[in-house]
């Protein structure tokens, strides 16, 4: 009888022309969109470093040597030319300000007596001053402010460097192993999981929300009392329509994604399946949530579209959410969507999660567990009153 019903709700959906462009069509449509826009690999990170050094001293030339280093070769980070005279530094500044360059790093004269004081005022418990190195960026350019924290790191390095030359650090031996690599970033296999979260999040927030308050609203729920069939018979039909819904949803992303635009994402990773199942889950719940507590069918559309924006944009759908305002923060930090996209990206080796991954799954389950508990006690009074 339950399956039979749903298949009955499932041929339903399929015939609302606009249910099934706006919860099938839409997604796929704005995924080729994105993808178009925007570009799909981006191999390396490559930008031009002036290196001003006018030591000569051990540290000051162990600096140089790092930034050589890493201007060389196949894999290199940045393109390096090194000046010697002091006197040009207002014209590389220039340069600067101009774009030629998007970083200036100066290793000022003194370099090495500043840091040998450094040094010795941590050993004798004097507090620690930053390491002398001079780093010139554009304020509000943001690959010239990439540039900075790549610099950034390497002189952290530096510092437990000289560190090992000051005192006797022992050194451990560290085997490592490649077992694989990835080149460049992918937007395919950023955006992929993250539509396919879109799609379901559209078929709970507008399909289920706005569906249910409609049964609501027209006093269908009530019949049951009487009806031969079920109130749980009836929700576990509807329920699973919407299953058979979310996978020809995933299927038909799926299809785009691998075929036409080549993702490397595993779609048949276990962890796929979790969390396709766990969005599933939660935001069917919160549609099943919105037509709870919404008084009739104009309500439910408009609760959803009030949800509708800042929880796709700020869910890190199709950007990564990361250094906004805190008055926004606290949207990012209390959206499911967030730990979804967060986790199935983590762990299918797309991008690093910033939460741990057991709040990824644990969120959507509380989220899950909190809107079925009070949207069944609406409904019960709903059909009591």
């Amino acid at each position: 009888m339950v399956f039979k019903n749903s298949i009955y709700f499932f041929k339903s959906a399929l015939r609302e022309r606009s249910y099934v462009f706006w919860c099938v069509a839409f997604p796929v449509l704005l995924m080729v969109i994105l993808i178009t826009i925007f570009p799909s690999k981006v191999e390396k990170v490559n930008f031009d470093v002036y290196l001003l050094k006018s030591e000569y001293g051990d540290f000051s030339n162990m600096v140089y040597q790092v930034f050589d280093t890493l201007s060389k070769g196949e894999n290199k980070v940045f393109n390096l030319k090194v000046f010697k005279d002091n006197s040009i530094k207002d014209k590389l500044i220039e340069d600067l300000k101009k774009g030629k360059t998007k970083l200036i790093v100066e290793i000022p004269e003194g370099f090495d007596s500043l840091v040998i004081s450094n040094i010795t005022m941590k050993m004798m418990g004097f507090g620690e001053n930053p390491a002398p190195i001079k780093v010139y960026t554009l304020k509000h350019d943001v690959s010239s402010q990439a540039a900075s924290m790549v610099v950034k790191n390497i002189v952290e390095r530096l510092n437990l460097e000289f560190a090992k030359r000051m005192t006797k650090i022992k050194d451990y031996e560290v085997k490592s192993e490649i077992v694989g690599s990835k080149v460049g970033f992918s937007y395919v296999d950023f955006i992929y999981p993250g539509i396919v979260i879109l799609a379901i999040f559209f078929t709970g927030l507008f399909g289920i929300g706005q569906e249910l308050s409609w049964y609501r609203e027209g006093k269908i729920l009530k019949r049951f009392i009487i009806a031969p069939i079920s109130s749980l018979n009836f929700f576990l039909s509807y329920f699973l329509s919407r299953f058979y819904l979310f996978m020809l949803q995933t299927l038909l992303v799926t299809f785009v994604s691998k075929v036409i635009y080549k993702s490397s994402v595993n779609f048949l990773s276990f962890y796929f399946f979790l969390y396709t199942f766990l969005a599933m889950l939660a935001l069917s719940a919160m549609g099943f949530f919105i037509s709870a507590v919404a008084k009739n069918t104009s309500s439910a559309g408009v609760i959803g579209q009030i949800l509708n924006f800042p929880l796709q944009f700020l869910g890190g759908i199709y950007f990564p959410i990361s250094d906004v305002p805190w008055f926004i923060k606290w949207i990012v930090v209390i959206n499911p969507i967030t730990y979804l996209a967060a986790g199935i990206r983590d762990t299918l080796g797309v991008m690093p999660s910033p939460y741990p991954i057991y709040l990824t799954i644990l969120i959507p389950l509380l989220y899950t567990v909190l809107f079925l508990v009070v949207s069944i006690r609406k409904y019960r009074r709903v059909e009591l009153s």
